[in-house]
C-alpha cells in the first residue's frame, strides 16, 4: 500500500565485485513472479550498460528479459501484456524521451516496479522526477557501490534529491568493500603513503 512512494522500496549498496548484477536480476525475476506487479523496468544510464546487462541476463536465464534499441520499441512493451515481456532493460535516458512523448499513457497505471542499476548523481536530477512524477503505482529500488550519503551530497539541484535515500528510500541491505575482502571476493589492497615533496631546511 505504499506504491507511488519511497516507502515503498529502497536501496542496495553492493560493491563491485559482490555480484550485483546477479543480485538484481534475482531482484527483478522475484518482482516479476509477483501476481500484482504487471511489469519490471531495469534501468541502466548509458547505452553500452543496456548491452551488457541484456547479456549478463542472459546469462543467467536466456530470455527472461527484453532489451529496446529505441523509444518505439520500448512503448510497444510498456504496452504489452504478454507475461513473457513482464522484463524490460532501459536506459534512463529511453525511458525520459518515452516519458517527454507520452505526457499521459496507460503504462504509468501498471504496478511497475523500477530497479536502477548504479542508482547514483546521475539519476538524481529531472530525469529521475519525470519517471516518479509520471508513474503512479510504482515500487523504486536502488542499487550501488557509491551511495550518495548528506557528507558527500553535491550543493546543487534539488533539495530534495541530493542523496541516495532520498531517492530511493531506506536502505536494505549492505555488502561494502571491508565484507568483499574478508570473503575473499575482492583482492586486498593496501595504502602506502609516501612524502614525495620536502621542505627545505629553514624554511
Amino acid at each position: 500500500k505504499w506504491y507511488g512512494s519511497v516507502d515503498a522500496g529502497g536501496y542496495v549498496w553492493h560493491t563491485t565485485g559482490s555480484g550485483k548484477t546477479l543480485t538484481s536480476f534475482k531482484t527483478a525475476q522475484l518482482a516479476s513472479k509477483l501476481p500484482f506487479i504487471e511489469k519490471v523496468l531495469f534501468v541502466v544510464d548509458r547505452k553500452d550498460l543496456d548491452y551488457q546487462t541484456m547479456r549478463e541476463y542472459d546469462k543467467f536465464e536466456k530470455g527472461a528479459a527484453n532489451s529496446n534499441t529505441n523509444t518505439r520499441i520500448l512503448k510497444k512493451q510498456l504496452e504489452s501484456n504478454d507475461p513473457k515481456k513482464k522484463i524490460i532493460i532501459t536506459t534512463i535516458q529511453k525511458l525520459s524521451i518515452f516519458i517527454k512523448q507520452n505526457p499521459v499513457h496507460e503504462a504509468y497505471l501498471k504496478n511497475t516496479v523500477l530497479i536502477f542499476d548504479e542508482c547514483h548523481r546521475s539519476q538524481f536530477g529531472l530525469m529521475h522526477t519525470n519517471i516518479t512524477k509520471h508513474f503512479k503505482n510504482y515500487h523504486l529500488f536502488g542499487f550501488t557501490g557509491t551511495p550518495i550519503f548528506a557528507v558527500n551530497a553535491s550543493s546543487g539541484g534539488n533539495p530534495n534529491l541530493k542523496t541516495t535515500q532520498q531517492a530511493f528510500g531506506d536502505k536494505l541491505h549492505t555488502y561494502t568493500i571491508v565484507d568483499a575482502i574478508n570473503d575473499g571476493n575482492v583482492l586486498p589492497f593496501r595504502i602506502d603513503y609516501i612524502n614525495t615533496i620536502k621542505q627545505k631546511d629553514g624554511k
